[in-house]
């Protein structure tokens, strides 16, 4: 093929990508997780090519399709957000939204994969978003215990909220410093040598490494501690979501489990 058949080829993919693009197509509540899903698929895949042109150097075909990848990101988002901001979306999607560390993307995303109604405590909400002891891992020949997907997103929930921990008025980024320093010291006081052990005893380590030698102290690593702390802050967080959603459509809010049946007082709720 000659290059002037090439160019004309590319043209007109370009102009088919861009009417599609273009397409003034509204997002209706059943689309929101697909719209999710592909904008986290492109930008997956705009990362990896970027590091392949780190590794194999710039090509004009990759160059093409990353910016028509960047492009997708930004009529999604822009779509997206457009949707959280309209009448369509839920009061809890709303009150997310204005939180720091949380976007158009997570903020539909919560809304895509959470419904209140059929979430009638926090605990059950917990286990369907893979935050809660036992409901947390997937098990061979078993069906998934979690949303998988709901699960991916708040794990970027957390890590939202990490980065904006340095912000004023960044409540769950505050929130997270103030479980991280309390499971540092937990964690020195040797709170944790019971879990230590069963790291050491159900997980294989390499010999001579910090996290071994941490666990062999009786003590978790850093690594453990953030995951840690980070889970706190997402459950919480997904506490005040339910509650805010709950309240908004006139349903009952309960008390989470741990603190109805825990021995808990409740002068320990955020």
């Amino acid at each position: 093929m000659d290059k002037k058949k090439k160019i004309e080829i590319s043209r007109e993919t370009r102009s088919i990508l861009l009417d599609k693009l273009l397409e003034d197509y509204e997002l209706k509540k059943d689309d929101i997780a697909d719209a999710v899903g592909l904008y986290y698929d492109a930008q997956t895949l705009r990362i990896i090519h970027a590091n392949k042109e780190r590794s194999e150097g710039v090509s004009p075909m990759k160059d093409w399709f990353d910016y028509w990848l960047n492009i997708g990101e930004k009529v999604l988002t822009s779509k997206l957000k457009k949707w959280v901001e309209s009448p369509e979306s839920p009061l809890e999607a709303k009150w997310a939204y204005d939180q720091w560390g949380i976007g158009p993307i997570i903020a539909a995303g919560l809304a895509a994969h959470i419904d209140i109604e059929k979430a009638t405590t926090i605990s059950s909400l917990w286990k369907f978003a893979g935050q809660a002891p036992g409901f947390d891992r997937k098990t061979k020949g078993s069906k998934l215990p979690y949303n998988g997907r709901l699960k991916t997103l708040c794990w970027k929930l957390g890590e939202s909220f990490v980065k904006v921990s340095g912000k004023e008025g960044a409540l769950y980024g505050k929130l997270y410093i103030g479980f991280k320093t309390d499971e540092v010291s937990r964690n020195e006081n040797g709170q944790y040598a019971k879990v230590a052990a069963l790291e050491l005893t159900n997980k294989k380590f390499k010999p001579d490494t910090v996290t071994r030698k941490r666990l062999e102290q009786g003590k978790l690593s850093d690594g453990h501690l953030h995951a840690r702390a980070k889970r706190r802050t997402i459950k919480l967080f997904l506490a005040h979501y339910w509650i805010k959603g709950r309240e908004a459509k006139g349903l009952p809010v309960t008390d989470p489990y741990i603190f109805v049946v825990g021995g808990h007082s409740k002068e320990h709720i955020i």
